[in-house]
């Protein structure tokens, strides 16, 4: 299987961020790795990135659920206004600290959402993710 050459965190935690970094890299390292501590940034980054074909091909985002200026849920309501070119570049990896049983109802079966882990990223976790990418 092949990994995707493009990897986004979305998380308001500076340290998840870099925790996230690592591993990608250590599993991942010719990836580019995107970090970003404000959702808003990360939308502008979309837009601007993402308007045309992408030469990075599929993109994989990693998307916390609670920060302080933008849920997770809000990020994927503005994603979905995304033209489907655009939506159609990313697979969507929720990944929360929050035990709520309904974060995790909602991500099953929200249509723009792969799937919901826990923080922190582990290697264990990506190669559960990685088993699913082609």
């Amino acid at each position: 299987m092949k990994l995707p050459a493009q990897f986004i965190v979305v998380d308001d935690d500076p340290i998840n961020n870099m925790v996230c970094k690592y591993v990608i890299a250590s599993v991942a390292p010719a990836a580019s790795i995107q970090l970003f501590t404000n959702p808003e940034e990360a939308l502008t980054f979309f837009k601007e990135a993402f308007g045309q074909a992408t030469p990075f091909g599929e993109t994989v985002l990693f998307l916390d659920i609670n920060m302080p200026t933008m849920s997770g849920w809000e990020f994927l309501d503005e994603v979905a206004l995304f033209p489907s070119q655009m939506r159609s570049q990313l697979a969507i990896y929720l990944l929360s600290s929050s035990i709520d049983p309904e974060d995790i109802k909602s991500a099953e079966e929200h249509p723009l959402v792969q799937g919901y882990h826990s923080k922190p990223l582990s290697k264990e976790v990506f190669g559960k993710i990685y088993s699913k990418i082609e």
